[in-house]
């Protein structure tokens, strides 16, 4: 009898916490999980700029008798330096498949420190979106299985510039320079600059010594000025002789965060111009002479959320002002990823 008795009440038991179980909708067949993540731009200010992101989960919570609501908190970081980070509590959620809505800011500040990673890491950004979603019922929280999204762009701005192409300018009405081959690289990027550092091979074919002195710089992206200043000191090319000019440019990373709202503003589209002006001398005659052969514009467009679906991309279009611009159009979709990885 007592035996019969014990079991009547842990059967009432059992059925009390079914009920609860159910009443809060927390009987399961599986547990809840992120299927995807997809972010855009939104608003841009002067100092921070809007990721509005969409996180999809699907929610298998069978004999809900409730609405539950979702802890979020997600993450966005390019190459390792974490331009976003938000929490939002108790987002409502309506059924088994919901969309999850939340906003941050990128605090335009740390988009220079972002800028040294991708010039240093030889032009490539790692973009990786992390979210985490837990799933609360009568205040429990289940955690939802996380979906990584991670995906990688590329880009070539200094391309043009390496170049063995022979070109000739002209100065006092006559051929001044021959330019044999012109190369440029990035040197190391810090907190506060980031050096060009170019060259050109050139012979003077005067008759007498030529010159080239006050080599100065403009660098520009989408008209903002983000590198002014002397280039190299004075270079003398004998007559009829070939030397290698100099040209070093820097620009100013506390600027980038004011090309940074163009850029996103246009589309993530850049115009990024390098401009080297000298004076030359000859026959007593002073000229300042565009540095044609190391000058370029290059306009290259990001998608850093991949936003059109079809992976990650980098575009860069043809350079104007730059040797042999009508070979260098290129597209760096072929040498990017796309990967979402969901952890095991």
């Amino acid at each position: 009898m007592a035996l019969g008795w014990k079991s009547g009440v842990a059967a009432l038991v059992v059925i009390a916490l079914l009920g609860g179980i159910v009443a809060y909708g927390l009987v399961v067949v599986d547990r809840p999980r992120v299927e995807s993540v997809d972010n855009s731009w939104g608003t841009v200010e002067e100092n921070r700029s809007e990721v509005e992101t969409e996180i999809a989960v699907d929610n298998p919570l069978l004999l809900r008798v409730s609405d539950g609501a979702a802890n979020v908190r997600y993450t966005v970081a390019m190459n390792d330096v974490r331009v976003a980070d938000e929490r939002e509590k108790r987002v409502q959620l309506q059924g088994r498949d919901d969309v999850v809505t939340v906003r941050t800011w990128v605090d335009n500040d740390e988009i220079p420190d972002w800028w040294v990673t991708h010039v240093n890491r030889n032009e490539t950004t790692t973009v990786r979106v992390d979210p985490t979603v837990a799933l609360e019922y009568g205040g429990v929280d289940v955690p939802a299985d996380s979906l990584t999204r991670e995906r990688t762009f590329r880009t070539d701005l200094l391309e043009p510039l390496q170049t063995e192409q022979t070109r000739e300018f002209s100065a006092f009405n006559r051929t001044a320079l021959v330019v044999n081959e012109t190369d440029a690289q990035w040197g190391h990027a810090t907190a506060e600059r980031t050096p060009i550092n170019a060259s050109a091979t050139v012979t003077n074919p005067l008759p007498a010594p030529l010159p080239i002195t006050n080599v100065s710089y403009t660098v520009r992206m989408n008209g903002v000025v983000v590198g002014q200043g002397q280039a190299g000191q004075q270079t003398l090319i004998p007559a009829e002789s070939t030397r290698t000019i100099r040209a070093n440019a820097t620009i100013d990373n506390s600027e980038l965060d004011e090309w940074w709202v163009t850029h996103l503003r246009n589309d993530e589209t850049t115009q990024l111009s390098v401009d080297f002006n000298a004076t030359v001398e000859y026959a007593g005659i002073e000229r300042e002479l565009p540095l044609e052969f190391v000058s370029y514009n290059r306009t290259f467009e990001t998608d850093v959320f991949a936003s059109s679906g079809s992976g990650a991309e980098a575009r860069v279009a043809a350079p104007t002002g730059a040797p042999g611009s009508e070979t260098h159009a290129s597209t760096l979709a072929g040498r990017s990823a796309t990967d979402a990885r969901r952890p095991s």
